[in-house]
């Protein structure tokens, strides 16, 4: 006999309350005493909590609210799990109407997902909202490979389109991209890290989903301005362009992301006199602009950080000098 929706809501509401509960007089005060046991028994009852949990994010009530609620606190718990004991989220078997992906279970991973879009298009409280859904896609996605695959199919799918900014549109890829230039500094950091590890932590191909412009911020932090990969171990695996893209490729402005027209040449008709006097003019404005502190010039330095240029400048002539005086000896 099917409840009532005022008893589901009631139900809802009292699951809601154990879980900020268990959350905030159990959880935490548990994981404290769980270091003293051994690993298997540590493992065992993260793993069972896991499960548990896996439960409460397929659990669904009549009210979107409260089961966003709901999902929201059981967030907040599996992101405090160990990343070891998350693998349960996988484990069910494929039945009818599941999300399936590499012969794996995908619906955890899937609710979690479609969690995050929600949140994103509510567009509220955003550090206190999505930064434990981000952490946990995140961590997830960095530990197990079937995840991150995933993920990646879904966030970051083969670009076709790539006649708009990465941060233009409603995609998920550029709700996410918008985020990496968010006033809130724990905000972008989470979103740019997500899709960072969703691109195996390649500067290239991590500059190509979301523009160099939206990455700066992010490679600046890990000192990869000057290109590589970030720390992560991944395979090898190449990156499948798709025939739009590879046709786009050459035209694409790398620090938009997007395909624009090409402009035409400043310099077109002026001889070399004329293009000398102009670059010392300009040399001269960033020089009196420095001067007066308006601005600060920048060069990547061998750590791949931004360094002043004056600094870079000193370190070069002093190599320059220790060089010279090795040859006069």
């Amino acid at each position: 006999q099917r409840r009532p929706s005022h008893w589901m809501d009631l139900r809802s509401v009292h699951n809601n309350e154990v879980l900020l509960y268990f959350l905030r007089d159990i959880a935490h005060p548990l994981t404290t005493c769980i270091l003293t046991l051994c690993w298997q028994e540590e493992a065992a009852l993260y793993r069972h909590l896991a499960v548990v949990l896996r439960h409460c994010l397929l659990t669904h009530t009549e009210s979107m609210e409260r089961t966003q609620e709901f999902h929201g606190h059981t967030v907040n718990l599996l992101v405090n799990l160990p990343l070891a004991c998350l693998d349960v989220l996988l484990t069910p078997r494929v039945e009818p109407g599941s999300v399936e992906y590499m012969g794996l279970n995908m619906d955890a991973v899937a609710i979690l997902l479609d969690f995050l879009d929600k949140r994103l298009d509510r567009g509220l409280k955003l550090r206190e909202t999505l930064t434990p859904v981000l952490s946990l896609l995140t961590e997830s996605a960095r530990f197990h490979r079937e995840t991150r695959k995933f993920l990646r199919s879904r966030v970051l799918p083969p670009l076709r389109d790539v006649r708009n900014r990465p941060e233009v549109g409603e995609m998920l890829r550029n709700k996410l991209v918008r985020l990496m230039t968010h006033i809130n500094t724990d905000v972008k950091h989470c979103a740019a890290d997500f899709l960072f590890v969703l691109c195996k932590e390649n500067v290239s191909r991590f500059v190509k989903y979301t523009g160099y412009g939206n990455a700066a911020g992010l490679l600046a932090a890990r000192g990869l301005l000057g290109g590589g990969r970030g720390e992560g171990e991944y395979s090898e695996e190449e990156d499948t362009d798709t025939e739009e893209y590879k046709e786009a490729k050459p035209n694409i402005n790398p620090v938009t992301g997007r395909v624009e027209e090409k402009l035409p040449d400043p310099m077109e008709g002026m001889t070399e006199e004329q293009k000398e006097y102009e670059a010392m003019k300009l040399i001269s404005m960033f020089d009196k602009l420095s001067r007066e502190q308006i601005i600060q010039p920048m060069v990547v330095g061998c750590d791949g950080k931004l360094t002043p240029i004056d600094e870079t400048v000193q370190q070069m002539a002093e190599r320059i000098s220790l060089h010279s005086d090795s040859d006069l000896e």
